[in-house]
């Protein structure tokens, strides 16, 4: 069997896809059931998770913006570990106050509670 075709980039587009598709799935759903709930906790914390996912989103932009046309190309095992860093730098910036959206989503979403 021959896979040598198969692109490894390829790969982790379609693996990163699926990941921001349950991503954004599993935020909609925390949020329905802390509407249905009325859980004012849970709310916050899908507002904060969602500032994070959007944090990271943005690294990832940015990251996309810088050529990387060094002497030495980057391996996966380096990709990987910049993916891992970039969301962790999100979950830290997103804990306490974060950048802001979450206390603005929060603010207009815990009107409908």
């Amino acid at each position: 069997m021959n896979i040598s075709s198969i692109n490894p980039n390829m790969y982790n587009n379609i693996t990163m896809n699926q990941k921001e598709k349950i991503e954004t799935e599993s935020f909609e759903a925390a949020l329905n059931q802390a509407q249905e709930k009325q859980d004012d906790k849970q709310l916050q914390e899908s507002c904060r998770e969602f500032e994070q996912y959007f944090v990271n989103q943005l690294f990832k932009e940015m990251r996309n913006t810088v050529h990387s046309d060094g002497l030495i190309p980057k391996s996966q095992g380096e990709k990987i570990f910049e993916d891992m860093l970039y969301e962790e730098y999100s979950t830290e910036i997103s804990k306490g106050e974060g950048i802001g959206i979450s206390q603005m989503l929060y603010k207009q979403l815990s009107k409908n509670i």
